[in-house]
């Protein structure tokens, strides 16, 4: 299943619990340093949390697939598209209520969260595949800085045999980019490659604001075109 569809049934489970409840019912890339003669840390040296307000595209390449997200979040705003750049983008928006929007078909819903579902930072985490809003329990090493940007390696997360590679930008305060690589060593093809494009620190604010030409649907209603849309 690819990550824009695990979302969109993310969505189409949410908003049908709400509508119930209503009703009653590679290399590691380019040079990098030596590695350090620090003692490797078992906890994240460095912050894996999504700031206060940003604005970036988030860019996932698995296996030679390519899928691209749009994130802002400005406090307790924020914004989330899927298939960003794409025929059918799907906005997921967070302002006054939790809202859903199919920007192919000018139609939105509204709806209640409050079933255990944990939108923007539990969405952001899959989007991400885990570099941001989550800190595995493993071995992390520095390997070295260049322009600002320090990389660290992880590996010895319990259960995976993986190694990943995170490009810490000390500026922004957060990784930009994630490599991760099957069986170790680095030296495998890149399995899943994560990166932040066009990071801003500030945000549109136009972005929260629903189009005056999307006409409001039943929440069924838009349930039947997200999983209509390809």
């Amino acid at each position: 299943m690819q990550l824009s569809n695990l979302l969109k049934t993310i969505l189409i489970i949410a908003i049908s619990s709400s509508f119930l409840a209503g009703c009653g019912t590679s290399s590691s890339g380019g040079s990098t340093s030596a590695p350090s003669a620090e003692t490797p840390k078992t906890e994240p040296p460095f912050a894996r949390v999504e700031p206060e307000t940003y604005q970036t595209e988030i860019v996932v390449t698995t296996a030679g697939v390519v899928e691209r997200f749009l994130a802002v979040r400005d406090g307790k705003k924020w914004r989330i598209d899927t298939g960003y750049g794409g025929a059918r983008p799907v906005t997921s928006l967070g302002t006054d209520k939790s809202y859903v929007l199919s920007n192919a078909s000018k139609i939105f819903s509204d709806y209640d969260p409050g079933h255990g579902f944990d939108d923007r930072s539990g969405m952001i985490e899959e989007i991400t595949r885990g570099m941001l809003n989550k800190a595995e329990r493993a071995v992390y090493e520095k390997l070295g800085s260049e322009v600002g940007v320090t990389k660290y390696k992880m590996w010895g997360e319990a259960g995976k045999n993986l190694e990943t590679i995170f490009s810490f930008d000390e500026k922004a305060g957060l990784p930009v980019k994630m490599e991760v690589f099957k069986n170790g060593q680095g030296a495998s093809p890149v399995d899943v490659t994560v990166e932040l494009k066009d990071f801003k620190s500030d945000v549109d604010q136009t972005l929260f604001v629903i189009p005056k030409d999307f006409k409001k649907v039943p929440l069924e209603d838009m349930k039947k075109v997200l999983i209509a849309a390809p």
